[in-house]
Formats: C-alpha cells, sequence, structure tokens
C-alpha cells in the first residue's frame, strides 16, 4: 500500500483526516472533504457508523472499550441510521457554524443539541461530579451535540474561521492562522501563486 498523504492516518484499519481544527467539534465538520461544493464529497471519511466510532475514539471523545461494546451493540440496519443522522447533523451544522443555515437547518441543530443535552445526568466522582452521557448507540452523535452546542454559544464561537481553499473549519484566536493546513492547502495555495506569478 502506498503512503497515505499527511493529512490523513490509518486507524484501525480506517484511513482518517488528521484533527486540525483545534476543537473536536469542527474535526468533526471536518471528516468530509471540500464543503466548497454542496454536492456529495470527493471523498468521506465516515462511511460507516464503525469508522464514526473509531473516529471518535481517534479524537479522544470515546474510550476504546466504550466503542468496542457499541460496535458489538450495533445491528446493520440501525448502524445505518445512526449513520445518516450523523451526516445530516454534519451537514446543518456546517451551515449553522458558517452562517449559512437556513430556518430549517438551524432548527434541526438545536433539536439534536437539545434533546443530547437533556439525556445527560450529574454523577459524582473523585473530583467532585460531571456530565454524563447514557452509553448507547446515540452516544457519538449526541457527545458531539453537546459539544457543538457549548462550541456556538461559547467565547470560542468567535474565532470559528474556514479555510479558504478547502472549506474546512478551525478555530483562529490569534487571529494569525489562514488554512486550514500549511501542509494542505497553504502549500497548494503557494503553488499555485508561483506558477502564476512565474507566466
Amino acid at each position: 500500500m502506498s503512503a497515505l498523504p499527511s493529512h490523513l492516518e490509518l486507524v484501525q484499519g480506517v484511513v482518517l483526516p488528521r484533527p486540525v481544527g483545534a476543537h473536536p467539534v469542527l474535526d468533526f465538520v471536518n471528516t468530509r472533504s471540500e464543503w466548497t461544493t454542496r454536492g456529495a464529497a470527493r471523498t468521506e471519511w465516515l462511511t460507516s457508523y464503525e469508522a464514526f466510532l473509531i473516529w471518535s475514539s481517534y479524537v479522544g471523545l470515546l474510550p476504546p472499550a466504550t466503542v468496542l461494546r457499541l460496535i458489538e451493540q450495533a445491528g446493520t440496519a440501525e448502524a445505518g441510521r445512526r449513520l445518516q443522522a450523523t451526516l445530516d447533523f454534519r451537514a446543518e451544522l456546517y451551515d449553522v457554524l458558517t452562517g449559512q443555515a437556513t430556518e430549517h437547518a438551524f432548527e434541526a441543530t438545536a433539536r439534536l443539541i437539545e434533546k443530547a443535552a437533556a439525556r445527560r445526568h450529574l454523577v459524582r466522582s473523585a473530583d467532585g461530579a460531571h456530565w454524563e452521557l447514557p452509553e448507547d448507540l446515540d452516544l457519538p452523535l449526541h457527545d458531539l451535540a453537546v459539544r457543538a452546542g457549548e462550541l456556538l454559544t461559547g467565547p470560542s464561537r468567535a474565532h470559528v474561521r474556514t479555510c479558504p481553499s478547502c472549506g474546512w473549519l478551525f478555530l483562529d484566536p490569534r487571529g494569525r492562522r489562514r488554512w486550514c493546513s500549511m501542509a494542505t492547502c497553504g502549500n497548494r495555495a503557494k503553488v499555485r501563486a508561483h506558477a502564476a506569478r512565474a507566466r
């Protein structure tokens, strides 16, 4: 097998994009290529519910043991429905984060975030307490939805930027970052600029 491009990594047999968004919710919307076109993605990395679970573990959202239990629980039809709900939420959330959302997309995003937040329960822990979601097939999507709600309503929302080349999202709190990754989009832009100057 040939080496993967620098922006991809093989994780448990699944090719996934390396995190570049500086926030798990932004890395979630970056699991498809090129948001610059709204049709089918040229490359889709969340190709199955299992791939979504593996991605969730890869970016540190779910522990590996939880991923294994959820993979065992997921039947084919049920996994397909969960994946479609995930991809629908991703598209709607991208539109909300980039200010392109229709009223329908915003309401759909808000409904899922509210539903996920309502399912949390407070659990006592050694250092006090923390919120926890039930460990069921909705867990990976609902965990992301809760985090999306926190991002949308928190101070980091003002620092979300869009890569002008591919449309991926990233946090830019210092206002100095232009590209999702200098190794990919940044370098491609440099090559294009150099070629244009050389004409």
